[in-house]
């Protein structure tokens, strides 16, 4: 009989159609959940938000995943660290340079693996780890200006449970439209949510506050459009907020990103296999099955 952690990665396997899963640890996910294995000491860092009279009753934690990142780390956390959350989690995996000494130095808590843990298993990491009332997902790979954060850490007070990135400006930029472009309309056009248009959890920023946690679980956000539709048929309350082009930051990665004869490159490929277990996902059976 296999263990819950490898029925969880073989139903995952099925789902995806032989698409590309990013080296995501689901393995490890499933050990943490059936209690078989314990995350890594976490390194307790500092309250940013003491001596201010910007937490508005509530704490906020900023969760960042990040491998071999020692060029950008610094900036990424100073920024967040404008926000005055009353953490940032780094989740430091599979790193040989710098990134969590300087982690630790500018005050940021850090759970380190020296494995690799695989696209988005970080964040779903750092979200377990997480005490604040709201959560906000940053990647390590780029900084943005705290001032294009604040209004994804601020909407999810009172405005929405969710909220992520508003591109919707893409859609008459392409033409005709990628597939992950095509997948992401399709996902809310089958959650009868069509009024959304492109809006997904695949791209940062994004934040939530501990509703949207408690429906859409932390380990669900290994799969970004899964615990997006896990959340949209929860009734949670979704919005795009604000624009930013991560898509002109992101750091281009020849191994991930290169077609290389191709017709989808291997992080497009992985995306599409997203989008088939949000799909999937969409299936009463597996929603309970996920929040087992």
């Amino acid at each position: 009989m296999c263990s819950f952690a490898q029925g969880l990665s073989i139903m995952s396997a099925s789902y995806r159609q032989g698409c590309t899963d990013g080296g995501r640890r689901r393995d490890l996910i499933g050990q943490l959940r059936e209690g078989t294995r314990l995350l890594p000491p976490i390194r307790e860092g500092v309250d940013f938000s003491l001596n201010t009279d910007d937490s508005g009753g509530d704490r906020l934690s900023v969760v960042i995943p990040a491998q071999n990142e020692e060029a950008t780390i610094g900036r990424v956390i100073q920024e967040a660290a404008k926000l005055h959350p009353s953490e940032i989690i780094v989740v430091v995996n599979g790193s040989t340079d710098r990134t969590e000494a300087i982690a630790c130095q500018l005050g940021a808590s850090t759970i380190v693996f020296e494995e690799p843990l695989g696209t988005d298993v970080g964040r779903a990491i750092g979200a377990y780890a997480t005490t604040g009332d709201r959560l906000l997902f940053v990647d390590g790979d780029f900084h943005m200006p705290w001032k294009e954060l604040f209004p994804f850490s601020e909407a999810v007070r009172n405005d929405c449970d969710v909220a992520v990135n508003k591109l919707d400006h893409h859609l008459g930029m392409r033409a005709p439209w990628n597939s992950v472009t095509a997948l992401k309309v399709a996902l809310n056009i089958a959650l009868g949510r069509g009024d959304l248009a492109n809006a997904s959890l695949v791209q940062v920023p994004f934040a939530m506050n501990r509703r949207a946690l408690a429906i859409m679980p932390w380990h669900s956000l290994i799969c970004p459009p899964k615990a997006y539709a896990i959340g949209v048929m929860g009734g949670l309350r979704i919005k795009p907020v604000h624009q930013v082009e991560v898509d002109r930051m992101n750091r281009y990665r020849p191994q991930k990103h290169a077609r290389s004869g191709l017709n989808q490159s291997l992080a497009a490929m992985q995306i599409i296999g997203d989008h088939l277990e949000a799909m999937y996902a969409m299936n009463g059976k597996e929603r309970m099955e996920e929040k087992g």
